[in-house]
């Protein structure tokens, strides 16, 4: 898979996706799952997705999983080869606010 840099909060996006399953591990798996696929199909082809707006403009958009209930934000440098991963939000978040609040990577 193609190298990736995930924001920081990333991390704590996945910690509530399975937050989000009261405990149910076989879901959690099952969510972290569609996650994984959707990042690997980032990987292969960066440059498809949702091109969005200000305040995201230049950023894209995929979702996936069941019900596309999956949402990444991430923005492609075909320069360097790499995807920037934003955030990944389930469900009904706010994924468009949390995003905007997220695009300097910090370094």
């Amino acid at each position: 898979m193609m190298r990736q840099i995930r924001h920081p909060h990333v991390r704590r996006d996945l910690f509530g996706i399975v937050e989000t399953t009261g405990g149910n591990i076989q879901a959690a798996s099952r969510r972290l799952d569609e996650v994984d696929t959707l990042l690997e199909d980032i990987a292969s082809n960066p440059l498809s997705g949702v091109r969005l707006s200000q305040p995201l403009g230049g950023w894209l958009v995929r979702h996936s999983g069941r019900g596309h209930r999956v949402t990444i934000v991430f923005k492609a440098d075909p320069r360097r080869e790499v995807p920037y991963i934003a955030l990944v939000a389930f469900g009904g978040q706010d994924w468009m606010s949390e995003g905007a609040a997220r695009r300097d990577f910090g370094g």
